[in-house]
């Protein structure tokens, strides 16, 4: 499987490669986040009321730059987004640890989401322009891959560095992203391609016709509940495992292991074998496999059952996250692309935002896996309305209609049908794949 991820990886063309290991780099970085609420109570200087003010700019400014960031791809091009959020990250991060009053905090933690967030947006519009419509999962896949590999590294390596030298940490993380930065900018200066969406022209704040919209703003909703029930296991399932069901703590790590594991080893693999299937029956796959695992989250007090469940959920995520990004990127027109990739991403910080406080009321005088049968149920009912929209062309878009590719309409610029070699995007001259 690892060799298999591997070839796939190292099977992508020179952009894409290049994004895999900027994005592992800038993702391995986040070590400082993590733990500033831990540095800035360490300090005793700040209340806990102050620490989770400023901890929470953080999330403001990432919402911020995810709802900003379409008017911003419209302009630049995304590796040159992606090198500005890199740049103003280290900024800050080399600022930070000489700041102590809280407003001065406030704001360049609220600097920080943005700096840091800008640059997913504009990953996925990167990937969008670097891949064809049909190996787009792969290349949502291998994104996640990179994402993932560095965010397990990152606060683990963060963890050992806090216990020797807290302020290390934000001068590491600023290396990290600068090196980052420099992967994106070697290969920035080695070529210059158009992205679909620079070559559609300026881009819009609408879909140019009713019905794009109504498709993507469906999707949009549909999706809530994904991210919403994704947001549980980081910010719930310690809580839930021991203080909820009552068992001993090494069982929470025992479910991240077996999640991360899973993703490391089969995502990329099983996103080829689905190459081929539609986007409406990947979405369903990974719903009620996402459904089931939350719903029996909630239902079971037993450590071995609930790594085998995780397994259920993690195969959900698997599929739905790069299938998701996918038909996104199907359904939008090439003015819109940009705007709608930005907006998804901002679904994704609403999900978080949102997560701890429907927990808390979910969880509140009744029983601790309430909130994880909710997600389930949730998911479940999005997966039956998601068969519905399939019915009208106003709320979902057919896979044999690709406007994200050609134009608005899915056609070619000469008027005919997509097909055969229309929707292919070129490959780079020293593409492996």
């Amino acid at each position: 499987m690892i060799r298999g991820t591997f070839r796939t990886v190292a099977g992508l063309n020179s952009d894409l490669r290049a994004l895999f290991v900027s994005t592992l780099l800038f993702r391995a970085g986040t070590m400082a986040f993590p733990f500033l609420g831990a540095y800035l109570l360490g300090q005793e200087r700040y209340g806990v009321e102050q620490v989770g003010l400023v901890v929470g700019a953080f999330g403001l400014g990432a919402l911020i730059a995810d709802v900003g960031a379409g008017v911003l791809l419209g302009r630049l091009r995304p590796v040159t987004v992606m090198l500005g959020g890199c740049v103003g990250y280290a900024l800050v991060l080399a600022v930070v640890p000489a700041l102590s009053a809280v407003p001065a905090l406030l704001v360049a933690t609220l600097l920080w989401g943005m700096a840091f967030e800008i640059y997913t947006p504009a990953s996925y519009a990167q990937v969008v322009a670097g891949s064809s419509a049909e190996q787009r999962k792969i290349a949502f896949s291998c994104n996640r891959l990179a994402i993932n590999l560095g965010m397990g590294l990152g606060p683990a390596v963060g963890g050992l560095l806090f216990t020797v030298a807290p302020q290390a940490l934000f001068y590491v993380n600023a290396v990290c992203v600068l090196a980052a930065a420099g992967v994106l900018l070697r290969r920035s200066a080695s070529t210059r391609s158009a992205t679909t969406a620079e070559a559609a022209g300026p881009g819009r704040l609408l879909s140019p016709t009713v019905r794009d919209e109504s498709r993507f703003w469906t999707l949009f909703v549909l999706a809530l509940p994904v991210h919403i029930a994704y947001a549980l296991p980081p910010i719930l399932l310690s809580t839930y495992i021991i203080e909820g069901i009552g068992l001993p703590a090494y069982w929470v790590s025992v479910v991240f292991v077996v999640n991360a594991a899973a993703i490391v080893l089969f995502e990329v693999p099983l996103n080829k074998a689905m190459v081929n299937m539609s986007h409406l029956r990947s979405l369903l796959i990974g719903y009620v496999l996402a459904a089931a695992g939350f719903a029996l989250t909630g239902l079971t007090s037993s450590g071995p059952l609930l790594a085998v469940i995780a397994l259920l959920w993690t195969c959900g995520e698997m599929i739905v996250f790069p299938a998701l990004l996918s038909y996104v990127s199907q359904l939008s027109a090439p003015t819109v692309i940009n705007r709608n990739v930005s907006l998804y991403s901002a679904g994704v910080n609403v999900g978080f935002m949102a997560a701890p406080q429907i927990g808390g009321v979910l969880s509140a005088g009744r029983s601790p896996g309430t909130p994880w049968l909710a997600a389930g149920t949730a998911l479940a009912a999005a997966s039956v309305l998601m068969v519905a929209a399939r019915f009208s062309r106003a709320t979902w878009c057919p896979d044999d209609e690709h406007p994200g590719a050609d134009g608005p309409d899915g056609r070619a610029e000469d008027g005919e049908p997509k097909g055969g070699q229309a929707d292919r995007a070129p490959q780079s001259a020293d593409s492996t794949g």
